[in-house]
């Protein structure tokens, strides 16, 4: 699918810089679109800028943005409010790994405004747009940890919760229009943070994947689900656990995964 022909011309990457992200710009530029990459890092912007340009040949334009800033987006909307926006998808999620009440408060409030404030209200006004229009896709990436919840990293998977409920939600809003949303759930992800916070379980690190394979069949399901896991053997593996565990099974087994960050 021509994702320009169908949404428009731009598509916005939130924390493109690598993972999913990267991943998922590429893919934009590939299906047509010209990119706008948003992260913290401009160098690392720029450098991934230059190289989706030389493969599609695509406009790649950098925005350089801490998405923790009260007023991030107001600052986003701003910036592109000249332009064919036709997809926005939000990646960026902060999470703060250990025992909850040994983690700074502080950090949870950044974590809020980067994965509740800034992604609800960019949520609100592009909907809006779209559905005045009467066209546009948005794509929230979500983890597992928002349906399961997460011991030892249970504010981010609140947090997530939060994004995955509200996009599920409004996917069904824009349900008979020609405005697509989609939460698109990743599990496992073979990125740096993910290797830096390895589980301690070798079927959920065998279920892991790479974020290109993500990008690709997660994004082929646009205008097709509402919501939608990617990976087969994450679908099967989740599956088994809801249907098998209880929910105060499903949490201790969660939780032993993560004891080491304790």
């Amino acid at each position: 699918m021509n994702f320009r022909e169908k949404y428009g011309q731009w598509a916005i990457v939130l924390g493109a810089t690598e993972g999913i992200g990267k991943a998922n710009a590429f893919e934009f530029a590939r299906r047509g679109m010209d990119v706008i990459l948003v992260g913290r890092r401009k160098e690392a912007l720029e450098a991934l800028a230059t190289e989706i340009n030389a493969e599609t040949g695509r406009e790649i334009r950098v925005l350089p943005q801490d998405l923790s800033e009260y007023d991030a987006a107001e600052k986003l909307i701003e910036a592109t409010k000249d332009l064919d926006m036709g997809l926005i998808n939000y990646v960026a999620c902060l999470h703060a790994m250990g025992q909850y009440s040994k983690v700074d408060y502080s950090k949870y409030e950044q974590m809020y405004r980067v994965n509740i404030r800034t992604f609800s209200k960019l949520l609100h006004h592009f909907i809006g747009l779209f559905k005045e229009r009467n066209r546009g896709a948005f794509v929230t990436i979500g983890s597992l940890s928002g349906w399961t919840s997460l011991p030892f990293c249970a504010e981010y998977a609140a947090q997530k919760a939060y994004m995955m409920a509200l996009t599920e939600g409004v996917a069904y809003e824009c349900q008979n229009t020609n405005v697509d949303v989609l939460l698109m759930v990743a599990g496992s992800t073979i990125t740096p943070t993910w290797l830096k916070n390895k589980p301690a379980d070798e079927d959920t690190c065998a279920a892991a994947m790479y974020p290109e394979d993500v990008a690709k069949e997660g994004l082929d399901q646009l205008g097709v689900h509402m919501s939608y896991l990617v990976g087969e053997r994450n679908r099967n593996n989740h599956q088994r656990r809801i249907t098998e565990h209880s929910r105060d099974e499903i949490i201790a087994e969660l939780g032993k995964m993560f004891t080491h960050m304790a």
